[in-house]
C-alpha cells in the first residue's frame, strides 16, 4: 500500500485538478504527500543575469516565480482535508529528472501526475516526449497518471470548480498567515509585522470581498436557487457569512489603526480580531466545500457551468492560478514568499 505520494505542480487547471485527486487519494490511503515544484534557472537567462546584477531584490522575487504560490495553496488544500503534507522545490531546467530525484530523495513510493498529452489518441497521444512520459520511462518509483487531457479534456464544470477551490486556497493561505503572524509575535513578546498584515488585509478586502464572493452569489448561488429551490436556506447562511467576513475585516483594520495609540492593549485586541477572522473564514470555506459545491456538482447543468467558468475565469486571466490583476498577483506572491521565508527562518 502506498504511504508517501510525490505530487509535482504547475500553474494549470489540470495541475489544480490533480492536486484535489491526489489529496483525496492520500486521505483514502492514510498516506502523506510531498508537493514538489521545479523552477527554471532564471539566472541562466540574459534578462535574469542583468536583473541579478542591477536589482538583486527584484531578482529574488522573479527567480522564485510562482513556486511559493503553488506550494502554499497545495499545502492549504491538504491541510483542509487533514492530510499530512510537506513541500519541496528545486531549481532545474530538467523537470522530469528533478521529479524522479525528489521522489527518491524524499522516500516517496508513488508519483501522482496528470498529463496534457499531445494529439487526439489516448495512450499514443501522451506517450510522445511529454514530461509525464519521461518520468514513466526513467523512474524506479511507481507512477499514477490521473488524467490525460488530450484524451479527456477538462470540462467547464471541472474548470469552474478548480478555479473556485484554487481561490479558496489563496484566501485560506492569507488568513492562516495573518493568524500565524500575530500569534508568533505574541509568543515572542514582540510587535507583529504590521506591513505584512496590512498587505494581507488589503488582499482580503479587495479580492474575496470585491471579486470572489460577489461572483459566487451572482452566478453559482443564483443558478443553484434555480435548479434546487430547497437550497435557499443554505445559500442565505453562506451569504450572511460573507457579510460577517466584511465586518471582521473592518474590525482587524480598526485594531491595526489602534497600534499607534495603545501598544500592549492594541496587540491583544489585534490578535483577537485576526484569530476571529481566520477562524470564521476557514469555517466558511469548509461549509462551501462540504455543502455548496457538492450540491452544485449534483444539480447544475452544462450551460450553468459554462456561465460560472466564464465568470470566474476572468479572475484568473491570463493564467490559471494567477490573481485577477497583475497587482493582485504580485501581492499574493509576496505573501506566499513571506510565509515561506518565515518557515525557513523558524
Amino acid at each position: 500500500m502506498y504511504k508517501h505520494l510525490l505530487v509535482p505542480l504547475d500553474d494549470t487547471a489540470l495541475s489544480s485538478a490533480n492536486i484535489i485527486t491526489a489529496v483525496e487519494l492520500a486521505s483514502r490511503l492514510d498516506a502523506r504527500i510531498t508537493f514538489f515544484h521545479a523552477t527554471p534557472d532564471y539566472s541562466a537567462t540574459g534578462e535574469g543575469a542583468l536583473i541579478m546584477t542591477l536589482e538583486p531584490t527584484m531578482f529574488v522575487e522573479a527567480a522564485l516565480g510562482d513556486t511559493n504560490v503553488l506550494l502554499s495553496k497545495a499545502v492549504a488544500c491538504a491541510n483542509a482535508a487533514k492530510v499530512s503534507c510537506a513541500s519541496a522545490a528545486v531549481i532545474s531546467d530538467k523537470p522530469a529528472e528533478a521529479i524522479i530525484e525528489a521522489a527518491l530523495g524524499h522516500g516517496c513510493d508513488l508519483i501522482v501526475m496528470a498529463s496534457h498529452g499531445k494529439g487526439r489518441g489516448a495512450l499514443a497521444g501522451w506517450l510522445h516526449s511529454t514530461r509525464t512520459e519521461r518520468v514513466l520511462r526513467q523512474s524506479p518509483v511507481a507512477l499514477l497518471v490521473t488524467r490525460v487531457e488530450a484524451a479527456r479534456p477538462i470540462t467547464d464544470a471541472e474548470r469552474a470548480l478548480a478555479i473556485i477551490q484554487d481561490e479558496h486556497r489563496s484566501i485560506a493561505v492569507v488568513v492562516q498567515s495573518m493568524h500565524d503572524l500575530v500569534n508568533e509575535a505574541q509568543l515572542a513578546k514582540r510587535e507583529p509585522d504590521f506591513n505584512s498584515l496590512t498587505r494581507m488585509l488589503s488582499y482580503l478586502r479587495e479580492f474575496p470581498s470585491q471579486l470572489h464572493h460577489p461572483k459566487e452569489e451572482m452566478h453559482l448561488h443564483r443558478l443553484l436557487r434555480l435548479r434546487v429551490p430547497d437550497s435557499d436556506a443554505l445559500l442565505l447562511d453562506v451569504e450572511s457569512q460573507h457579510l460577517t467576513e466584511h465586518r471582521l475585516i473592518d474590525r482587524v483594520s480598526f485594531c491595526l489603526a489602534l497600534q499607534d495609540i495603545a501598544a500592549e492593549d492594541g496587540d491583544e485586541a489585534l490578535a483577537d480580531a485576526v484569530n476571529s477572522l481566520a477562524a470564521h473564514v476557514l469555517r466558511h470555506i469548509g461549509l462551501e466545500e462540504r455543502s455548496v459545491l457538492p450540491l452544485a456538482r449534483l444539480h447544475l447543468q452544462a450551460a450553468d457551468w459554462t456561465e460560472i467558468a466564464t465568470a470566474f475565469a476572468a479572475n484568473d486571466d491570463p493564467r490559471f492560478g494567477d490573481l485577477p490583476t497583475e497587482e493582485f498577483r504580485r501581492l499574493f506572491t509576496r505573501i506566499a514568499n513571506r510565509v515561506a521565508d518565515t518557515k525557513l527562518s523558524n
